[in-house]
C-alpha cells in the first residue's frame, strides 16, 4: 500500500467532515424552516456543471445519511439494547433504517413522476431524488425527535400520526413545484399516497373479519 496516498486519502476525509459539520447547521436551518426555498436550491444547482453543485449547501445524499438514516438508527439500537446507547451501529442497523426512509422517497418520487406524465427514466430522476432527499430528511428528523422525546408523554400512534402530517407538509412544496399547482391542491397530492394505503388497509381488514367470520361454523357439518 502506497503510504503518501493513504494519507492523501485521509486528509481528504478530513477536510470533508469538516466541511460537513460546518454546512451541516445552515443546511438544517433551510431544509426544515425553508421547504421551498431548498427545492428552488436544487433546481438552480442542476444547471450547474456538476463538480459546482451543492457547494454552498450539505449534498442531498449525504445530508439524506446524516439526518434520516443515522437518527432513526440510533434510536433502535437504543430500543434494541433497553434504552442503553451503544455508538456499535451495525451494517444491517443501518440498511434497515436507510431503507425505512428510501421506502418514502422512492413512494413520492414515482407518484410526482406518474403525476407529471413523465417515463421513469435514470436521467430523469436525480433531480427530484435530490429534492426528495431533502425533504424526507427534514421530515424524518422531526419524527426521530418526536419518538425520542415525546414517545413516553403521547404514545406511538399520535407520533406517528404527527410524523405523516408533517411529512405531508413537506412533501406539498415538492407538488407544488413540480406540478406547477397552489399550495393546497400540492397538500392535496402529498396526502393522497396516505390516503390510498389507509383505504387498503381498511378494506383488507374487512376482508379478514368476513372471512374470520365465515370460519368455523360455516363448515361445521360440511
Amino acid at each position: 500500500m502506497d503510504i503518501l496516498k493513504l494519507i492523501q486519502s485521509l486528509q481528504d476525509l478530513m477536510y470533508e467532515l469538516v466541511v460537513w459539520a460546518l454546512l451541516l447547521p445552515k443546511t438544517l436551518l433551510r431544509a426544515i424552516f425553508r421547504p421551498d426555498l431548498i427545492v428552488a436550491y436544487v433546481n438552480r444547482e442542476w444547471k450547474k456543471p456538476p463538480e459546482e453543485q451543492f457547494d454552498d449547501y450539505l449534498p442531498p445524499v449525504v445530508f439524506f445519511i446524516i439526518t434520516a438514516v443515522l437518527p432513526i438508527t440510533a434510536i433502535t439500537v437504543m430500543n434494541s439494547t433497553s434504552s442503553t446507547f451503544t455508538p456499535s451501529v451495525t451494517e444491517e442497523e443501518l440498511f434497515f433504517s436507510a431503507l425505512i426512509a428510501l421506502i418514502t422517497l422512492i413512494i413520492y418520487l414515482a407518484w410526482i413522476e406518474w403525476l407529471n406524465k413523465r417515463p421513469l427514466k435514470r436521467s430523469g430522476l436525480k433531480r427530484l431524488f435530490y429534492i426528495q432527499c431533502y425533504l424526507v430528511s427534514s421530515s424524518q428528523l422531526i419524527y426521530s425527535l418526536l419518538l425520542l422525546f415525546s414517545l413516553n408523554l403521547l404514545g406511538l400512534l399520535p407520533v406517528a400520526i404527527l410524523g405523516m402530517v408533517i411529512l405531508i407538509l413537506y412533501e406539498s412544496f415538492a407538488f407544488v413545484d413540480e406540478l406547477k399547482v397552489g399550495w393546497w391542491q400540492g397538500l392535496w397530492y402529498a396526502a393522497l399516497p396516505y390516503l390510498t394505503f389507509f383505504i387498503l388497509s381498511a378494506l383488507a381488514g374487512l376482508v379478514m373479519i368476513l372471512l374470520f367470520h365465515l370460519t368455523p361454523s360455516d363448515f361445521i357439518g360440511v
